[in-house]
């Protein structure tokens, strides 16, 4: 098993991203719009704005469709203002700390966004969605996602989870190490063959996850990741940075389950009525490690301890039990078993943010 406590991604480590995070200038036809330059309809306080890119230099007139001219790329809402009134249900950005929070009361005017009472959080921005590790929110933005990271420390270890797309580029470069030292790209299209109808006929699926535990330790690496779609939106939970902990040798008796939050009830006359709502996994895995890795795994135990963890229990993506055996949580049990002489017995149950 190996376990990523994920370093913080500041404004500092984001240096680069294709995904808006605040309100763009408002279109107008008469304008000429260079190749990158943001536009969208004009923004009302409160209210979601669709941001456009220009595809092109000499964009002018040009209707903000998806083709030749723009191409959508993500939405956001206007910055928090406390002399502006917000409706009940109206949703703000605070950018100091890249959340939204949505209006509780009808005129919220002039009250601060820590009034739990006027202003109810809801999570990150869609930006930071994937590097809030507290909470399991899609960050999602039309066709493609590009991002760039840079750690300003060592690192091992990067991991994707809660994918939506069709290929994906990963690439490290470092001025110290002479350009790039590490990168990797393919596609995420995959389908499962069991039978000859399977291989004819089956649907394709996508990977969810990626994990690469090979970078080179570089602390001037530059990360860039770029995940596309040949339709339609490309979506992203997790994008996690650090260094791995080895937790030992899973062993083959490791569990999958899931907290269900659905609920079924019975009309009058017996019919069922079923309202879905989200599972969250959670497994019991047990490990083998010897004993001379145990104050390392306690140190894990501590920095973890009510904290988000990329937790795999296989390293190998392609394996029939990998998504199975890898979560983004925090550990209900972490119990080290030293009955043994020479190594120990880890036993943890993990569950999903």
């Amino acid at each position: 098993m190996l376990v990523i406590p994920p370093i913080q991604i500041t404004d500092a480590r984001l240096t680069s991203t294709t995904i808006p995070e605040e309100v763009a200038a408002t279109y107008a036809g008469g304008t000429t719009y260079a190749d990158g330059a943001f536009a969208g309809l004009v923004s009302v306080y409160g209210s979601p704005q669709i941001v456009w890119r220009s595809l092109q230099d000499s964009n002018t007139g040009n209707a903000q469709t998806e083709g030749d001219w723009w191409t959508g790329v993500g939405t956001v809402y206007p910055i928090y203002a406390s002399g502006s009134s917000c409706g009940i249900g109206g949703i703000v950005t605070d950018l100091a700390t890249h959340s939204l929070y949505e209006s509780l009361v009808v005129s919220n005017t002039g009250n601060a966004l820590t009034d739990v009472e006027k202003w109810k959080y809801i999570g990150k921005t869609n930006r930071f969605k994937m590097f809030d590790y507290d909470r399991n929110q899609k960050a999602v933005s039309p066709n493609s996602i590009t991002f760039v990271l840079t750690p300003g420390k060592r690192i091992n270890s990067i991991a994707l989870k809660g994918i939506i797309a069709n290929s994906y580029s990963l690439s490290v470069t470092s001025v110290s190490g002479g350009g790039e030292v590490y990168s990797s790209s393919g596609t995420l299209n995959t389908r499962i063959t069991t039978t000859w109808s399977d291989y004819f006929y089956g649907e394709f699926t996508t990977r969810e996850s990626l994990v690469f535990f090979d970078i080179p330790l570089y602390s001037d690496g530059i990360i860039t990741i770029n995940l596309s779609a040949t339709s339609g939106n490309v979506g992203l939970s997790t994008a996690a940075i650090g260094t791995f902990v080895d937790v030992g040798e899973t062993l083959q008796n490791a569990t999958s389950d899931i907290l269900n939050f659905s609920q079924v009830s019975r009309d009058l006359d017996g019919n069922a009525i079923l309202t879905p709502a989200r599972n969250i996994p959670k497994s019991r895995q047990q490990t083998i490690t010897p004993k001379t890795n145990i104050n390392k795994i306690i140190q894990l135990r501590e920095e973890l301890n009510g904290k988000s963890g990329v937790w795999f229990g296989l390293s190998d993506p392609v394996d029939g039990y990998f998504e199975a055996a890898s979560i983004l949580g925090f550990y209900r049990g972490f119990e080290i078993d030293m009955s043994q002489a020479g190594s120990a017995v880890i036993n943890i149950e993990l569950e999903e943010v």
